[in-house]
């Protein structure tokens, strides 16, 4: 198998690096600096799957008022299990 010199290492070796799949998790050695993220089984299912759907763009949250936010009455109800928590563990 034939490398361009770059990929070989000084006595003209291939250089390999771990990395682990982002789908399942496994360990497997790729190229050094390969872009691959999945191993050779999962690279082929991820190629099966339709693709996306969405436009890549930055995420936003939905702007609104924010209904009872200011009136909250379980403060007064975790304050008084933080109360009793406190004298359990005296």
């Amino acid at each position: 198998m034939r490398t361009k010199k770059d990929e070989s290492g000084p006595g003209g070796e291939l250089q390999f690096e771990l990395k682990y799949c982002e789908r399942c998790g496994g360990l497997w050695l790729r190229p050094a600096g390969g872009g691959q993220v999945y191993c050779a089984g999962c690279a082929g299912q991820m190629a099966e799957l339709p693709p996306a759907s969405h436009e890549v763009g930055r995420a936003t949250m939905p702007k609104g008022p924010r209904w009872g936010v200011d009136h909250c009455d379980h403060d007064e109800e975790a304050q008084a299990d933080l109360d009793a928590a406190e004298v359990w563990h005296e």
